[in-house]
């Protein structure tokens, strides 16, 4: 009977220690006090921060500045590669391993909507949003009323022009409208006794060697007044006619034409081809007098071309058109919907917009801000004051697959100026393909 009591004495005791471990574990979980773990304070929170055109040295004077009122808040900065950025992030959500805060492209909401948490109405109204953020914004980061992204910095498409080669072509100043650049850019060329082109006024007309060509024909699309998608969302339209005056007009198609048309040796516009080097480096060379880009790419152009005089105008406009209409195309700052800190993350990107902060930031970046005010302060500066005063014309539309939708009209405008398809059936042929993606749309 002793021996009995025993074995039940040394049974207990050994439960008693492994309730007493479970209680001690289960306590260092909470407490964050694991083994080679450090002690989490109460309220404190490490943001992990991905980034992708600014190094640590940008953000550090932000983080310090935020800490001041925030010192429970940490920063865990990475600066990603931007060619493998959107797999990389797709890969970290999936897996569960979710940044807190990310950069969220102008055009991403349709296709990664469901993958981000929108703001709580209780940090920013709509209203507010509204008021502060050029009208793009709205279009870009806002869908049934929820906010998903903040823009801490905005851009616009425009006219990169090389001035010394307009010096020495005679050519004053910039063209505004797209009639006075056909002729400037007939200046600006030169052909060999063959006709071949020696020297492009414009690196404009292709797909392949043309940067940002489905941004340059999408702002001609707009600018002639297409429709891009039905009301619906439903559909892709810009194959369609519209009535102007009592009369039928394809606006899209008109454009596809205008824009092939200077890749065209049969056409009077005729100033670029595929066989030209790539039109940044064409640029960068003195090989092409006019790029169309953003801002985010002149400190890239600088490095590259450091001796090229570079002059910066809006994007040229249809004549007689009293409404001014340009292309956006930028990042905001969001939150994931896996993110453990979402409050925390929001509250910082929320400081950001503030008007010194993002005053600071654009001028650390030489980047368009994306206050409205700050904007309107910009529009005197010589080096953003023709991005600033173009976001606040700005547009875009909604793409269900933005790297998607660019093949499909890189695919259009191939099939117009090395298929000889015609530009009626290359945009239809379009709007079918995006139609399709369309269908598979996951916001």
């Amino acid at each position: 009977m002793r021996i009995f009591n025993k074995e039940i004495s040394n049974a207990a005791l050994v439960m008693m220690g492994a309730v007493v471990v479970i209680i001690l574990l289960i306590s260092s979980i909470f407490l964050g006090i694991l083994p080679g773990s450090k002690p989490q304070k109460a309220g404190q929170a490490t943001l992990e921060f991905w980034g992708l055109f600014d190094s640590a040295s940008v953000w550090q004077p932000l983080f310090d500045e935020y800490r001041k009122t925030h010192s429970n808040t940490f920063f865990k900065y990475t600066q990603m590669e931007p060619a493998a950025y959107e797999q990389k992030l797709i890969e970290a959500l999936a897996s569960g391993k979710s940044p807190d805060i990310i950069m969220f492209r102008s055009s991403w909401l349709p296709k990664h909507g469901n993958k981000i948490s929108p703001l709580p109405e209780t940090m920013m109204t709509l209203r507010t949003f509204q008021e502060t953020f050029p009208d793009v914004a709205t279009i870009d980061f806002v869908s049934s009323g929820k906010i998903y992204a903040l823009p801490v910095w905005t851009d616009a498409l425009s006219m990169f022009y090389n001035k010394d080669l307009f010096n020495t072509a005679g050519v004053a100043v910039p063209p505004k409208t797209w009639e006075d650049f056909i002729k400037v850019v007939q200046k600006l060329t030169s052909k060999d006794k063959s006709g071949n082109l020696l020297k492009s006024g414009a690196a404009v007309g292709a797909a392949d060697n043309v940067d940002n060509a489905a941004d340059i024909l999408s702002l001609l699309m707009l600018q002639t007044g297409t429709r891009m998608i039905s009301d619906d969302g439903a559909k892709a339209v810009f194959d369609q006619a519209v009535t102007v005056n009592g009369t039928n007009y394809k606006p899209g198609e008109s454009a596809l034409r205008f824009y092939t048309d200077f890749a065209n040796p049969k056409s009077g516009a005729y100033v670029w081809n595929n066989n030209l080097p790539n039109s940044f480096d064409a640029f960068a060379s003195g090989q092409a007098a006019i790029i169309f880009d953003y801002a985010v790419n002149i400190p890239r152009l600088k490095q590259k071309a450091p001796n090229l005089r570079l002059g910066v105008a809006p994007i040229p406009q249809l004549s007689g058109e009293s409404k001014t209409v340009n292309y956006a195309d930028f990042w905001g700052y969001s939150v994931p919907a896996a993110s453990k800190n979402s409050v925390s993350a929001w509250e910082f990107i929320i400081f950001l917009t503030g008007v010194d902060t993002n005053r600071y930031f654009a001028n650390a970046v030489s980047r368009p801000a994306a206050r409205r005010d700050v904007l309107n302060e910009e529009k005197s500066s010589p080096d953003l004051g023709v991005f600033a005063e173009s976001v606040l014309s700005a547009t875009n539309w909604y793409q269900t697959d933005p790297a998607a939708v660019e093949n499909i009209f890189k695919d259009m405008l191939n099939a117009v100026v090395l298929r000889n398809t015609t530009p009626a059936d290359a945009i239809s042929d379009a709007a079918a393909r995006v139609s399709s993606l369309m269908r598979k749309n996951e916001f």
